[in-house]
């Protein structure tokens, strides 16, 4: 009877722990060739897991980055979770890197790696086998001897970078540094590019004229107020150029004087004081020149 209850538990624990292994559907441990390293190699495994009946992998019991042991070294785990049908796919990725320096060809492995799995009050756990591989030393097969002993190869020296066009990468980084320098300046305000200089050489015109030269005047005074708009300006457009150009309000009441004369001379034909005109043109000028120069 004792023997018949021993086997009816056996059977129990046997069937639970089958039920705890079907939560793993799908199992793959990719791992790369298994000989031809040295000293210094990085190894790279890839586990690929999925999972039903909502098992998931608990990722606080995996192995932290560091020291395994005196020749192995984890570098990097990262595991990438993305939940599927009633269960989750699991990508792990383990690098390794490798510190033993053999004086022959030696195998070594890499130990296991236990996983554990939470569903519901359960746990599972999924083993990473151990993995082997071959280590070879940084050494000839056959060592060469000279006179004073072991023959030891000097470093190689390191070559020099190959561009065809470094001249001209030179020549186009100074040129952008350049450009990016006196653009930061400028928007700093330690330097001002050149500015137009419309009623500066205005006014130079102006006082080379004579007093019985009126029309001149006008017409240059005229065709620069018209370039700074950038287009005709006439009286009753003022107040939008004063808006476009409101530094120029200072200088509202000459050249409201300006265009009222300007009107009576061409549309009213009356008569007007040539030299007190002219004059009346040349401050107007005069002024919005100090304007143009920003110092007004």
């Amino acid at each position: 009877m004792k023997r018949v209850i021993s086997l009816l538990i056996f059977l129990c624990l046997s069937s639970c722990n089958d039920t705890k292994n079907n939560v793993i559907t799908d199992f793959e441990h990719l791992t790369p060739r298994p000989f031809g390293y040295l000293i210094g190699d990085e190894i790279k495994h890839r586990v690929i897991i999925e999972t039903i009946d909502n098992a998931k992998l608990n990722q606080a019991n995996l192995p932290t980055q560091g020291i395994l042991n005196r020749w192995l070294n984890l570098n990097q785990i990262h595991v990438t979770e993305k939940p599927i049908t009633s269960g989750f796919h699991y990508e792990i990725e383990l690098i390794y890197q490798v510190f033993y320096a053999p004086q022959a060809a030696k195998m070594l492995t890499i130990p296991s790696v236990t996983l554990t799995f939470n569903q519901a009050e359960n746990a599972l756990e999924k083993i990473i086998p151990a993995w082997q591989f071959t280590i070879s030393p940084l050494r000839e097969i056959q060592m060469r001897k000279d006179e004073h002993g072991e023959y030891i190869r000097p470093n190689a020296s390191a070559p020099f970078l190959s561009s065809p066009h470094a001249i001209e990468k030179l020549l186009i980084s100074l040129a952008s540094f350049v450009v990016s320098a006196t653009l930061l300046a400028y928007f700093y305000g330690y330097i001002s590019l050149p500015r137009r200089r419309i009623f500066k050489q205005t006014y130079r015109k102006l006082t080379t004229l004579k007093d019985n030269e009126i029309e001149q005047g006008f017409a240059l005074m005229h065709n620069a107020l018209n370039t700074l708009n950038g287009k005709p300006l006439f009286y009753s457009h003022t107040p939008e150029f004063y808006e476009k150009h409101p530094q120029y309000q200072t200088a509202k009441k000459l050249l409201d004087d300006f265009f009222q004369i300007s009107t009576l001379y061409f549309f009213a034909g009356q008569p007007v004081n040539p030299k007190e005109t002219l004059q009346l043109i040349k401050k107007s000028c005069e002024l919005c020149a100090v304007i143009e120069r920003g110092q007004r």
